[in-house]
C-alpha cells in the first residue's frame, strides 16, 4: 500500500501528473496514457488509501524516481499518448500490488479496472462462437452480410490434416466455397429481377440492399471452418476467464488461440492474466457428463419437436411483474404486496403496465423490474441464425454439438430461383464428409458443417432481454432466419401471457429486401450531416 505522508493536497496538482489526467482541480476526471495495470492499481487504492487518486498517482510516480517525465508529458499532452514512457518503477509497483492483492488476497475485482483490446484474425467461425460466449466482453466480427467470402480461406485442423480424410476435407471445403462463388452471380441477378428498384429510391441504397440479401443467402454454404476476424475488448478479469475457457477446450484451435491471447494481452496486463490456466473442473466435468449421456441417451430416438418450444415459464408472471414494478414505491414487504396485487382487478393491473411502458422511446429498454420473470426455450435453428441469437448473452445458453443430424435449411429464394441443385449437392457432400470425419475426430468434424445445418439450443432469458431480442431481431432489416425465431418467441409468450404480449413491439410482416429501408435512412443521415448527395 502507498505510504501516507504529510504531503499537501496540492500534490494532486503537480505538473508531473498533468499528462495523465484530464484536469487537475475538479472532482471528476479521466485517466489517459497510463498502462492498464497502473490504472487498475490506482482505482484499487480507493479501497485502501484515504488519499485522492491524483495524490496517489503523484506518490506512485515520485516513488518510482521518475526520469524523463517532462518529455513523456509533452508527448501525451500533444496527443501522442505513449504509456511506455511511464517509468518501469511505476509499472513494477503496479505488478507488485496485483501480485499481493489479486493473487495473494483474492481481490479479483481489482482486475476489472484494467482493459485490453485484442484483435483476433483468421479465427474459424466455429471457434468464434466459443470466444463470443463470454458475457461481459465486447465483440465486433467480420460480417457475412456485408463482406463477400469468395476466397477459400478456412481452418485446417491438424488432427484432420494428419488423418486419412485430409484430402476429402480439403476437397469438400473447396466445394463449398465453389458453391458460394457459382451461386453468387445468378442469385444476384434473380434478386434484382424479383425486387426491381422502386421509383424515387436511391440506387446505392438499392444496390447495398440487394448485396446484403445475396450475402445473407450465400452464407448458408460457408463451412464452420471459414476464417473470420474479431475485435475483442474486455477487462482483465473477464479476459482471464476467457483464456481459461479457451485453453480448457477440446479443440486444438481454441487452445492455441487462448495461449496467443494470454501471450499478447500479457504484454499489457502481465500480472492480471498470468494465472489463466487450463481448468481441470471444466474439462473433467464435461468429459464425465458426455460419457454419461453416451451411456444412457445414445440409443434413445428423439421425438419430433417444433423448431421452437417454450418449455418453462412462470404462470404468475403478470402478477409478479406488477408487484415488482410497484415494489420500490409501495413500502410494503414483497409477500404482502403480492397479495395486494392478486386482489387488484384487471384494469388496475393494466394501468401499472401502461404507466411502466407507454413512455418508452424507440431506444429505451424496459424498466429493470421486467427482469423478474424468465422464459426457457428449446430451439432448432440453422447455424447461421444461431450465430446471431447467441450474441444475446444476457441469459443462460446451452447448445448441443454442431453436426448434420438435424438436416439443413434450404433458403426459400434458392428454391424459388431454381438454384436448389448445386446448393443441395454441396450440402450432401458436406454431410457425407462430416460422418467420415466423426469416426476419426468427433469434435473436429464440425469444421466441415455448413452454416445451413441446424443446431439445437436451450436458452433462458428474463423478460427484459426477451423484449430486447424480439424488438431487435424481428425488425425488417434483420436476416429472415432469425426474424422468424424472434417472431416465434413473441407468439409463444403472447400465448401464455397475452397481457404482456400486448406491450412488446414486434414486426410480424415479411420483407423482401430486408436492408432497403435501413440503407435509405443511412444515406439520408449522411446527407443531413453534409455528405455527398446520393445517386
Amino acid at each position: 500500500m502507498i505510504k501516507e505522508g504529510n504531503s499537501s493536497p496540492e500534490i494532486g496538482k503537480s505538473s508531473r501528473i498533468a499528462p495523465y489526467v484530464t484536469n487537475l482541480d475538479r472532482p471528476i476526471f479521466a485517466l489517459k496514457g497510463l498502462p492498464e495495470e497502473v490504472v487498475a492499481v490506482l482505482f484499487a487504492y480507493y479501497s485502501r488509501s484515504p488519499g485522492s487518486l491524483r495524490e496517489n498517482l503523484a506518490r506512485l510516480l515520485e516513488d518510482a524516481h521518475l526520469e524523463g517525465m517532462e518529455a513523456a508529458g509533452g508527448r501525451v499532452a500533444s496527443g501522442e499518448v505513449d504509456p511506455s514512457c511511464v517509468p518501469e518503477g511505476a509499472r513494477a509497483k503496479a505488478r507488485a500490488f496485483h501480485e499481493k492483492w489479486v493473487v495473494g488476497y483474492g481481490h479479483a475485482s481489482v482486475a476489472e479496472h484494467a482493459v485490453a483490446h485484442v484483435a483476433l484474425e483468421d479465427v474459424s467461425i466455429l471457434v468464434s462462437k466459443i470466444i463470443e460466449d463470454s458475457r461481459l466482453a465486447s465483440y465486433t466480427e467480420k460480417s457475412t452480410r456485408y463482406v463477400r467470402f469468395e476466397t477459400p480461406r478456412f481452418f485446417r485442423p491438424p488432427l484432420i490434416m494428419a488423418s486419412r480424410e485430409a484430402m476429402r476435407y480439403e476437397k469438400t471445403a473447396m466445394r463449398l466455397f465453389d458453391a458460394y462463388r457459382s451461386l453468387s452471380v445468378p442469385l444476384a441477378d434473380r434478386i434484382r429481377e424479383a425486387y426491381p428498384p422502386e421509383p424515387g429510391r436511391r440506387m446505392s441504397a438499392y444496390r447495398a440492399a440487394c448485396k446484403a440479401k445475396a450475402c445473407d443467402i450465400l452464407r448458408y454454404v460457408l463451412p464452420a471452418s471459414t476464417l473470420t476476424n474479431i475485435g475483442l475488448t474486455a477487462n482483465a478479469r473477464t479476459l482471464a476467464h476467457l483464456i481459461m475457457r479457451l485453453v480448457s477446450d477440446d479443440l486444438q484451435e481454441s487452445r492455441g488461440i487462448g495461449e496467443a491471447i494470454k501471450r499478447e494481452a500479457g504484454r499489457i496486463l502481465p500480472t492480471l492474466v498470468k494465472y489463466a490456466e487450463p481448468n481441470a473442473y471444466r474439462m473433467e466435468s464435461a468429459a464425465a457428463l458426455d460419457a454419461f449421456a453416451g451411456e444412457r441417451m445414445q440409443e434413445i430416438e428423439p421425438v419430433p419437436a417444433d423448431a421452437l418450444t417454450l418449455v418453462r415459464w412462470d404462470p404468475d408472471a403478470e402478477d409478479d411483474l406488477v408487484a415488482a414494478l410497484l415494489y420500490p414505491y409501495a413500502r410494503l414487504p414483497l409477500a404482502q404486496l403480492r397479495g395486494e396485487v392478486r386482489r387488484m382487478d384487471a384494469a388496475a393491473k393494466a394501468r401499472v403496465f401502461d404507466e411502466a411502458l407507454r413512455r418508452r422511446g424507440r431506444h429505451d429498454n424496459p424498466l429493470r423490474a421486467f427482469e423478474n420473470t424468465y422464459y426457457t426455450f428449446d430451439m432448432l435453428v440453422d447455424f447461421g441464425a444461431y450465430r446471431d441469437i447467441q450474441r444475446h448473452r444476457m441469459g443462460t445458453q446451452e447448445a448441443q454439438a454442431l453436426g448434420v443430424d438435424h438436416g439443413y435449411e434450404l433458403p426459400e429464394e434458392i428454391e424459388a430461383f431454381g438454384l436448389s441443385a448445386p446448393f443441395e449437392e454441396a450440402m450432401e457432400e458436406a454431410a457425407d464428409t462430416y460422418y467420415r470425419l466423426k469416426g476419426i475426430c468427433p469434435s473436429e468434424a464440425a469444421y466441415i458443417v455448413p452454416l445451413a445445418f441446424r443446431r439445437r439450443l436451450m436458452v433462458t432469458w428474463n423478460l427484459r432481454e426477451v423484449i430486447h431480442f424480439i424488438e431487435l431481431r424481428s425488425a425488417p432489416q434483420g436476416h429472415r432466419s432469425y426474424r422468424r425465431v424472434a417472431q416465434d418467441v413473441y407468439r409463444a409468450i403472447a400465448r401464455v401471457h397475452p397481457f404482456i404480449g400486448k406491450y412488446i413491439r414486434v414486426t410480424l410482416d415479411d420483407v423482401g429486401l430486408e436492408r432497403l429501408a435501413a440503407e435509405e435512412k443511412l444515406r439520408a443521415r449522411r446527407e443531413a450531416l453534409g455528405g455527398t448527395p446520393d445517386d
